[in-house]
């Protein structure tokens, strides 16, 4: 039977999506999110997307990782948010690839940014729980 999102959801006035089957709820298993929150100055968002492209990741070469987004949000009076979002096999393999040499590697550069945002990055971490 196919359903759209919202009657899966319990949602009315939204947007209509139609699935084939019902939304996937996680399977309970450990995982970590880390995020830094950005309050990119409005005019430098092209180029802090930039600084994150041009980038060299070596987080695919690290124990526990998982995923990596850079997500951009709403644009608000005087900044516009991003977040960069990390998943990991757990909280623990997060910690030891922030006290390895490859953090330090990937970190180096970060005070020539400072231009493009309003103030230190907040991070937020959140154990995965559903």
């Amino acid at each position: 039977m196919v359903r759209s999102a919202t009657e899966n959801l319990g949602l009315k006035n939204c947007f209509n999506l139609t699935l084939s089957h019902p939304p996937v709820i996680s399977q309970r298993h450990i995982m970590y999110i880390a995020m830094n929150r950005f309050k990119v100055i409005l005019g430098k968002e092209n180029a802090f997307e930039e600084v994150w492209r041009q980038r060299e990741s070596r987080l695919n070469k690290v124990p526990g990782f998982n995923s990596f987004h850079l997500l951009r949000g709403p644009q608000l009076e005087d900044y516009t948010l991003f977040a960069s979002h990390t998943t990991w096999q757990d909280k623990k393999a997060f910690d030891a690839w922030t006290h390895s040499d490859a953090f330090k590697k990937a970190h180096a550069q970060a005070g020539q940014t400072k231009a493009l945002y309003r103030e230190h990055p907040h991070f937020e971490g959140f154990d995965v729980v559903l």
